[in-house]
């Protein structure tokens, strides 16, 4: 599963969430985390290092989210001002 093109990261993340429900697999929480990151592109990887302080990879997938969101939200907003 990828980020789609013109997909936000918290409608990825959604999309993430219902597959693996779906799925009825379990995978610990950092696994988890890693199958998630693994369909962000890469430039998308850089910004989010920038938003987390440092290497997004460290940090647990609770964390994640509230990361996702934001970067959702001030795309929309960056969309709607341009």
């Amino acid at each position: 599963m990828t980020l789609g093109h013109d997909e936000s990261l918290e409608d990825y993340e959604e999309r993430f969430q219902l597959s693996y429900k779906r799925s009825r697999c379990t995978l610990n929480p950092e696994s988890l985390k890693l199958v998630l990151l693994r369909g962000v592109r890469e430039d998308l990887i850089d910004t989010l290092n920038l938003l987390a302080g440092g290497d997004f990879y460290w940090l647990p997938y609770e964390y994640i989210k509230p990361i996702f969101r934001n970067h959702s939200m001030a795309a929309r907003k960056k969309s709607r001002c341009s």
